[in-house]
């Protein structure tokens, strides 16, 4: 049984299965855990339309129907469990296609690298006074920011437009000039129409998006000293960044953010594991694990060692329907956040070529099941305005070469299309209704240049 999709439309390698809104879904789908607010006067539709039954006098064959069937099986067999991201929410593009599902990609535990041995730590570190616990959540609270966004959202039986409001967290990381950075999870803020910042939860300053990686789940926004000092708020700091490749297994944490988009909380814990593989909505990330309570509000919040410095983003919980699982927190650690903020800030952007499409390694399994003996990449979608719409590749092609070296694996093209440059044009060797040889040239466009 076919058991990966994997997505190319980010240049990262993965093992789960993506999916569009109007995509088959698994059979127990993956709830979010954002917190929403809707405003939409919309009617609700309660009498669902029965579907037509019609019978066809002759049934056709055709391998592209066979492998669309086969692998929305695959789909429907999923598990019942998936990650939470930790944001009060539905503002971005690959969060907001749907009322019922904001997350918008299936997720998978298979990826979860369970590899990690627990490290002793010193006994000084593993139990904390209260009183130490108040002063260091004392200490860094007012770097740590509430976000609220508003985006306008498309969904429903009927396709009605309405406006959502969400919330999430931010770490304020510099204070140069009148501009004051924070930084935050790019899921927070993606195709937010309005976004807006509290320190205090009272007052609500305008921000302004710096840029956004989608790969890494990060984007930097910021406002305006002046606006913050207007509105009363005058002790504006950022906060201390640590070394995460420090943090062992046992240390406390503690995690900080807008919760519930009901103003700020913390939570207390500990470091779970130090290098944990998630796949998150087809984005492969290395985490801290973490037991500390992330809760829907929590994304782009600070996960702060005893000392008070920041040493993750919180990000995601993973969770599942009967809830068997709990105490399973994600942070994004800043020794691999630090150098994609900084590129942010410079340049507004970190490049990351894409092709723009979803595919399927034709391995042995699926040679076998569809009757295909050609290896390659089978395109399964395409994004749409992508590069690789732009060139004409089709649904069901398979891409057989990038200029002119064999691939066969997804793995092994979307690592030859990161080896690239946004803007650079690529050559790929296509086999169209199996037999069709044919080259295609695509220009490779910039994921992030997207807002």
């Amino acid at each position: 049984m076919l058991n990966n999709e994997e997505n190319l439309l980010e240049n990262k390698e993965e093992n789960t299965v993506g999916s569009e809104s109007n995509d088959i879904r698994e059979a127990a789908e993956i709830e979010s855990a954002d917190f929403i607010e809707e405003k939409s006067s919309s009617v609700n539709e309660s009498n669902i339309p029965q579907q037509e039954q019609t019978v066809p006098k002759k049934k056709k064959y055709s391998y592209k129907k066979s492998i669309a069937a086969g692998l929305a099986a695959v789909i429907l067999g999923g598990a019942s469990m998936g990650y939470f991201l930790g944001v009060g929410l539905n503002a971005s593009r690959a969060f907001t296609n749907t009322v019922e599902n904001i997350v918008n990609g299936d997720f998978s535990f298979d990826n979860v690298s369970e590899d990690n041995e627990a490290q002793p730590v010193a006994d000084s570190d593993l139990a904390p006074s209260g009183s130490s616990i108040a002063k260091t959540v004392k200490s860094v609270e007012n770097s740590i920011v509430n976000i609220n966004i508003k985006a306008q959202v498309t969904g429903g039986w009927f396709g009605q437009t309405y406006e959502s409001e969400g919330s999430g967290s931010g770490i304020i990381y510099k204070v140069d000039g009148d501009k004051v950075y924070v930084v935050t999870n790019n899921h927070v803020v993606e195709d937010a129409t309005t976004v807006s910042v509290s320190v205090t939860g009272t007052e609500q300053i305008s921000a302004k998006l710096v840029g956004k990686d989608a790969t890494s789940d990060l984007a930097v926004i910021y406002v305006s000293k002046a606006d913050l000092e207007k509105a009363g708020i005058t002790d504006i700091k950022a906060a201390t960044f640590g070394n995460s490749d420090n943090m062992q297994v046992g240390e406390n944490v503690i995690a900080i953010g807008n919760a519930l988009g009901r103003g700020k909380t913390a939570t207390l814990g500990i470091i779970s594991a130090a290098n944990k593989t998630i796949n998150i909505d087809g984005k492969k990330l290395t985490m801290l694990q973490t037991d500390a309570a992330i809760n829907p509000g929590n994304s782009g919040g600070a996960l702060v060692n005893t000392n008070g410095e920041v040493i993750g983003i919180n990000t995601a919980k993973y969770s599942s329907y009967d809830n068997s699982v709990e105490g399973a927190g994600y942070a994004i650690p800043v020794s691999t956040a630090t150098d994609v903020i900084n590129s942010l800030m410079e340049s507004g952007t970190v490049d990351k070529p894409y092709l723009g499409i979803s595919g399927y390694t034709i391995d042995d399994n699926f040679q076998r099941i569809y009757g295909i003996s050609q290896k390659g990449v089978f395109i399964g979608k395409i994004e749409s305005g992508s590069a690789a719409e732009k060139a004409g590749l089709q649904v069901s092609d398979i891409i057989t070469e990038i200029d002119g070296t064999a691939v066969t694996t997804v793995e092994e093209l979307s690592s030859k299309i990161s080896a690239h440059k946004s803007g650079d044009e690529i050559t790929l060797t296509v086999l169209r209704n199996i037999d069709q040889k044919m080259t295609v040239k695509a220009t490779l466009l910039n994921l992030n240049e997207q807002f």
